[in-house]
């Protein structure tokens, strides 16, 4: 007799885990959405969800939940995300002859628009990372600390977790970062953002020879969620747009080296994306400025015939 549903979802989310190294934060994703997804079974079946009843599922039943989850005002990319889930645990469950996976192949992943990365001006980040100050009654530590932080994400297109998770110890004129996926990647640093780390290092009240390099008021690591909640209220203070996260540094970073030429091989090796359509999303922010680069370095055009 097979395990029950409970069991079966729990030895999958560990397999994810362990075996696949998948985040605690893509875990309760994925626990979330299957575990909506077996309630809905419940209601739509009106009894106990069972293995037998998974591996007796008709296409319908998929259709019918995520039109459940489509009327109940779910975006399509948070559909796309739940149907990634359940599919994931219907693979585990084909695995071992509990489900046939032609039924919910066949259920259409929901038309995704594309979301365009929104950058920062370049004259608004050089002003804001150049600043005296951020918050005026911050000691100076505090004040020289972000401006590293900052200059960092936006000299090397770091994800947040990315820069929080650097040891002060890996210090150079290259760092090893670990990305998504637990993948190191190396990335430079430019001289005047080391001096930046360095100035912060020095005047840093904490010894962080042997610790993280970012830390907060009482020495401990800092949170991405601290630095997200800094930036909405620097917002305000120095003109930044609303879309000004931490992220948005790294989405700045592509985009201005783009701008400026850069081919998308380098900028997908420096942003550490696999794929490279991940990367070409950068040329569509701003087309203008990219055509302007063609036509200034393309032979033909350099070289024109009359």
């Amino acid at each position: 007799m097979p395990p029950s549903v409970e069991i079966l979802l729990e030895n999958w989310l560990e397999e994810l885990r362990i075996q696949r190294d998948y985040s605690a934060h893509t875990i309760n994703a994925y626990r979330r959405d299957t575990v909506g997804f077996r309630k809905f079974l419940e209601e739509h079946k009106g009894e106990n969800i069972t293995a037998e009843t998974l591996k007796n599922l008709k296409n319908t039943d998929f259709r019918s939940w995520l039109s459940r989850r489509i009327g109940e005002g779910l975006s399509a990319r948070s559909n796309a995300r739940a149907l990634s889930a359940v599919k994931s645990f219907f693979n585990y469950l084909a695995k071992r002859n509990l489900s046939d996976l032609k039924v919910i192949d066949t259920v259409k992943r929901p038309k995704l628009s594309v979301l365009l990365p929104k950058p920062i001006e370049e004259d608004k980040i050089l002003s804001f990372i150049n600043s005296d100050f951020f918050f005026l009654r911050d000691p100076e530590w505090i004040t020289r600390r972000d401006r590293a932080l900052f200059s960092l994400l936006y000299c090397c297109g770091l994800r947040i977790n990315e820069a929080l998770n650097i040891k002060t110890k890996e210090l150079g004129s290259e760092i090893k970062v670990l990305g998504k996926g637990k993948k190191d990647r190396m990335t430079l640093l430019l001289p005047s953002v080391l001096d930046r780390i360095n100035l912060y290092v020095s005047s840093c009240p904490y010894d962080l020879k042997e610790g993280f390099l970012f830390v907060g008021l009482k020495g401990k690591r800092l949170h991405a969620s601290l630095v997200d909640n800094r930036l909405q209220k620097l917002r305000l203070l120095h003109d930044l747009p609303d879309h000004a996260g931490a992220h948005a540094f790294r989405h700045s970073f592509a985009t201005h080296l783009v701008r400026h030429g850069a081919d998308l091989r380098s900028v997908q090796e420096l942003l550490g994306h696999e794929s490279l359509s991940s990367t070409q999303i950068y040329t569509d922010v701003d087309d203008y400025n990219l055509l302007k680069v063609y036509q200034n370095t393309h032979p033909l055009e350099k070289n024109s015939l009359s």
